[in-house]
């Protein structure tokens, strides 16, 4: 009898599984084990006192097959969770459907198995859920108990336009401006036709520098302000937003860019790195590797380089011939994709394709990384093959120098390494008791800074949402 009982649970159990696939339609790359498909059966919805901000759109991914609603957020981490959704159909909102939206780590870890990163109370979420063919959100309104979030919906489609399309994590207290005038020059030279910058704070002359290649139409400014407060009743419970949230949510920044493209490639590259083949064009190399292949991204081994004279002179002549530097130590890797593939970004290599059978493979090329004060290191010199520019680099350096007279008005600027130096020294300090604390250096870092230069910080409205 206790057997037939014991039977009894089990299949009402599975039929409220069923139940729940039919009426709710989970994520199904959420529900990668019993642990997932549980968690629906026992799940609650996030609610007021939950700490959780939204980025303020959400995104359909028509490259998914179906397509899929994507959410993004920072919030701590969940625990048998949902996101309780209304999905609007028209702009009057009279057409809806109500959905649970199940969230995972974008790290995959929460905490982030990455120790600086691990003491951070906010971690960056995507919540998804695969749509109908009849279901096309115009707003997405979330309910968190007595609150609600309204987020805006954008698309996203395959990419069809031939190009590259570089995005920039949050530039943060950046004062290297001859970084970015050499950065911009050569991925152009190797088929980079738009730049997304998203901007937090950076010296006057970075800005002018920003300034200079917007108005020439080459990059797009977007603004990635400070965090905003959570809701005044749960203020005091929790961190700040922008104390615990490892290094501006860089990580959500680049996955949020990476929906923005519009070209066949993009890449994720700091002001300091620029990815080159042995040979040619990097575009036509990636077009020709990557172009009706199961290769979903190109991974570029790093190569520090120095240059001499160093561009911080404003003399760019060192480009022609920079010298290699060897590091005792496995070299660091990024990557170049296919846009109309790539899931998930990790900061190195790609953490997921939309079509599984997609993978990775190392490039016939080198990441150039002309880090500030590499030559410091005392490494040992090597010769290698890599070079900034396909062609003759004569003209290119002639056309830095003359873009640097006309962003500055002729005026020979002599460049400081204070502010540089006085965030590596708030860095370290961090360093040491990493496992404790949160390297947070838009806020722990911010009146060090303000101490040493009178910043531009964007002032934008916060881009993140959390609801009233």
């Amino acid at each position: 009898m206790e057997e037939i009982q014991r039977y009894k649970i089990l299949l009402i159990s599975l039929i409220f599984v069923v139940f729940i696939f039919y009426f709710y339609e989970p994520d199904f790359e959420y529900l990668e084990t019993v642990t997932g498909i549980l968690s629906i059966v026992a799940g609650e919805p996030i609610n007021a006192s939950f700490p959780i901000t939204f980025y303020q759109s959400a995104y359909v991914d028509y490259r998914f097959n179906p397509p899929r609603l994507r959410i993004f957020t920072l919030n701590k981490c969940v625990k048998n969770q949902f996101l309780l959704a209304d999905l609007h159909f028209d702009r009057d909102i009279s057409a809806s459907v109500r959905k649970n939206i199940y969230g995972k780590p974008m790290e995959s870890h929460c905490p982030s198995a990455y120790i600086p990163a691990s003491p951070c109370f906010y971690s960056p979420y995507i919540f998804s859920i695969s749509l109908k063919p009849n279901e096309d959100p115009k707003k997405v309104t979330i309910f968190l108990g007595n609150r609600t979030v309204e987020l805006n919906v954008q698309k996203v489609y395959t990419k069809s336009t031939e190009g590259i399309t570089v995005c920039l994590q949050p530039v943060y207290y950046y004062s290297q401006w001859q970084n970015i005038v050499l950065y911009i020059e050569a991925w152009r030279a190797h088929g980079a036709t738009r730049f997304i910058v998203y901007f937090h704070s950076a010296t006057k002359e970075t800005w002018k520098t920003l300034e200079y290649y917007r108005d020439l139409g080459i990059i797009e400014i977007k603004p990635w302000p400070s965090f905003p407060s959570l809701p005044v009743d749960i203020a005091d419970k929790y961190p700040k937003i922008d104390d615990s949230v490892f290094i501006l949510s860089y990580f959500m920044a680049m996955n949020i860019c990476i929906l923005d493209i519009k070209t066949t490639i993009g890449t994720v590259a700091d002001f300091d790195e620029v990815m080159v083949p042995t040979n040619g064009r990097l575009l036509d190399y990636a077009t020709k590797e990557m172009a009706n292949t199961k290769v979903g991204a190109l991974i570029f081994q790093n190569h520090y380089v120095s240059l001499t004279p160093r561009i911080y002179t404003s003399n760019f002549s060192g480009v022609r011939s920079p010298k290699f530097l060897t590091f005792n130590r496995p070299p660091k890797v990024d990557y170049i994709f296919n846009a109309s593939t790539i899931a998930v970004a990790q900061v190195h290599v790609p953490d997921s394709f939309i079509d599984s059978s997609m993978r990775s493979e190392y490039a016939d090329g080198a990441l150039l990384h002309f880090r500030y004060k590499v030559e410091s290191e005392n490494l040992k010199i090597t010769e290698k093959p890599f070079r900034f520019f396909p062609d003759n680099h004569s003209p290119h350096i002639t056309n830095m120098e003359d873009t640097a007279q006309k962003i500055f008005n002729g005026a020979m600027l002599t460049f400081s390494s204070k502010p540089y130096d006085t965030l590596q020294k708030c860095v370290r300090k961090i360093i040491p008791v990493e496992d404790k604390v949160c390297r947070s250096t838009g806020g722990i870092c911010k009146e060090e800074m303000d101490k040493v230069n009178d910043w531009v910080y964007d002032k934008s409205d916060p881009l993140f949402l959390v609801g009233a």
